[in-house]
């Protein structure tokens, strides 16, 4: 949200310049807050042009393939567009921006299989999957301390998921060369009232044998809390997925925010 913020400070902020592109210093500005992109491009619509002095953009539009928003993080499409923005003009001056009236936009969101991998492989997301606290019994009583290697997300047709990795325990002087346990689970990825992305009828199996029911049912559990967008609505952001798609290799998610404010410069 402060690269939103920072980017319609940029471009109310050049209102009444003679012989600016806005587009072009717009475009300038977001790629100086990532790290690439293939394309990247940004549109801003206004007419007629003298409403951007009181601080009403008609619409701005954002389109990337190939975007790098962290160094080890590749977005494969990107696009995204706002209903008309209005924001109070006499405070930008100070480097705030007040929203007159709420922030919506629609963004559309493509993500490639190997480049989640790719991030999942990288030295920066590594150490998040080291000595990792695992119950695999289920039980809650006995929990192993693991490390999850070689972690893989595939997308699949018919809005399926596929998630693979080993654990690896640590050696002991019992077991001075653990064996690696390879897990994989394979599910529905759905959407609930827009609100929650949910994982459906997982197929959960150790070393190649489906694990117990409970087991399953506590993993779901689970990663369905982590899936929740309500949790945004605490930092002031509503947002609800339109349309949730997954098909071989990728997965396109459709969806909309909406901000009463955005956060200070």
């Amino acid at each position: 949200m402060e690269l939103f913020a920072g980017l319609l400070t940029t471009v109310l902020g050049l209102a009444g310049s003679p012989g600016i592109a806005i587009d072009k210093i717009a475009t300038d500005f977001l790629r100086g807050q990532i790290v690439r992109a293939d394309v990247l491009e940004v549109r801003v619509d206004n007419a007629p042009n003298y409403q951007v002095f009181l601080g009403n953009v008609d619409r701005i539009r954002v389109a990337g393939r190939g975007v790098y928003i962290l160094e080890f993080l590749r977005i494969d499409q990107v696009d995204l567009e706002t209903d008309p923005i209005s924001i109070d003009p006499n405070v930008l001056q100070t480097g705030k921006v007040v929203l007159r009236r709420p922030l919506q936009a629609a963004v559309r969101v493509v993500m490639r299989s190997e480049d989640i991998n790719a991030a999942l492989r990288s030295p920066n997301v590594q150490p998040s999957f080291k000595n990792l606290s695992i119950d695999i019994t289920g039980t809650n009583k006995n929990p192993e301390i693991l490390d999850l290697i070689d972690p893989e997300i595939t997308f699949l047709e018919g809005d399926r998921i596929r998630l693979a990795a080993s654990l690896q325990a640590k050696p002991t002087a019992a077991k001075p060369n653990p064996s690696k346990l390879d897990v994989s689970v394979n599910a529905e990825l759905k959407t609930i009232g827009g609100t929650k992305l949910q994982i459906f009828n997982p197929k959960i199996e150790l070393a190649g044998t489906p694990v117990p029911e409970r087991i399953a049912k506590a993993f779901t559990e689970g990663l369905n809390k982590v899936l929740d967008l309500r949790q945004l609505e605490s930092k002031g952001i509503t947002a609800r997925v339109i349309r949730l798609e997954l098909t071989e290799g990728k997965m396109q998610v459709i969806g909309f925010a909406k901000m009463d404010a955005l956060p200070e410069q």
